[in-house]
């Protein structure tokens, strides 16, 4: 009996590093280099679809139940430092501008592993940006939009590591988006 849960113990020891390396890898970072702004291009069919309650819990409040629909597509995600009395603009651009891509973003803890969607339980902040829209009965008014995705965070006194998440909306896994950082010091 002792000898099987040895044995257990050093096969989850084993398998637990493997398993944390598998979220760490589908996470990109993102490195600003001499102040410059930091583009990427991808495309959401490099990500999978996560499921979305986490985005919803007040611990969490990066957008509501009823905005699901918006990033109920593939999630690709990015991580970037935010240094202390420092602001940061994300900007996400669908290349196709007729697609559905969204963006959010998550601040967290600086230093050490921080927790992805949907392990995600709590956020020191949230945001979200989406194409806004009423339902009023059966019609749907929706603002004007061009389809670019804008998030803007400020440091005080503390560093922090925000997590860049670009989702389909409306189902979509495939389209290609190009993304881009700026830090300027305040």
């Amino acid at each position: 009996m002792i000898r099987n849960l040895f044995s257990l113990a050093l096969l989850l020891s084993m398998a637990l590093p493997a398993f944390a390396g598998e979220s760490a890898e589908a996470v990109h970072a993102i490195s600003l280099d001499g102040g410059k702004p930091a583009v990427v291009t991808g495309n959401i069919s490099s990500g999978k679809k996560i499921p979305l309650d986490w985005a919803a819990r007040s611990s969490v409040a990066c957008f509501p139940g009823t905005r699901f629909e918006m990033f109920d597509g593939n999630h690709v995600f990015y991580r970037v430092e935010l240094p202390a009395r420092s602001q940061m603009k994300i900007r996400l651009v669908p290349k196709d501008r007729s697609r559905v891509i969204n963006l959010y973003a998550l601040r967290q803890g600086a230093g050490g592993e921080q927790p992805v969607p949907p392990d995600v339980d709590s956020a020191i902040s949230a945001e979200a940006s989406y194409p806004l829209y009423a339902k009023t009965g059966t019609r749907t008014i929706r603002n004007s939009d061009d389809g670019t995705r804008k998030i803007d965070f400020i440091s005080v006194d503390k560093p922090y590591s925000i997590l860049i998440g670009v989702a389909g909306g409306k189902g979509s896994v495939e389209g290609e988006y190009e993304l881009s950082v700026a830090v300027d010091r305040r």
